[in-house]
């Protein structure tokens, strides 16, 4: 690897930490559904999925990116015969690689968390929404029967 290429790749491993931000920032801005009925809470959830998916896919990206990169430099510091000052500054980028690598996976970790969490409250949405139609049916049932009307 040239030291052009060296240069290239550091100039894209310092921009990371600002990818990183930009893409926390938009996380940031998802915010958890909330709803007093049980069908706009399944469509607020399933939203809120598709937004975290969405953000997941982003931190993956990125993660798959940095993996590269982890690999190239870590060979470039094996074969490099140079001077020790570059030999210093790939190490720095190694550690700045490093630290990236370390946010965007507990980020897809976080992610993936409130993903489960969120399949796991639509689940059960929709159980109590099937049983609150057959209750309803159960409770109309009971109305025609005893003469009560069709309200519920």
């Amino acid at each position: 690897m040239s030291s052009m290429e060296v240069l290239l790749l550091q100039k894209k491993i310092a921009d990371y930490p600002e990818r990183i931000d930009k893409m926390q920032k938009r996380y940031g801005m998802i915010m958890a559904p909330r709803s007093s009925e049980i069908s706009s809470a399944i469509k607020g959830l399933n939203s809120y999925m598709l937004q975290l998916k969405v953000n997941r896919g982003s931190f993956a990206k990125l993660k798959q990116e940095i993996d590269q990169d982890v690999a190239r430099l870590q060979a470039l510091e094996g074969n490099l015969d140079r001077t020790k000052e570059l030999s210093e500054s790939i190490r720095l980028s190694v550690v700045q690689v490093m630290h990236a690598k370390a946010t965007t996976e507990t980020y897809l970790a976080s992610i993936d968390a409130q993903i489960d969490g969120a399949v796991t409250a639509k689940e059960k949405l929709e159980l109590a929404q099937k049983q609150k139609k057959t209750v309803d049916v159960i409770n109309l049932l009971t109305m025609i029967q005893n003469g009560d009307g069709y309200k519920l």
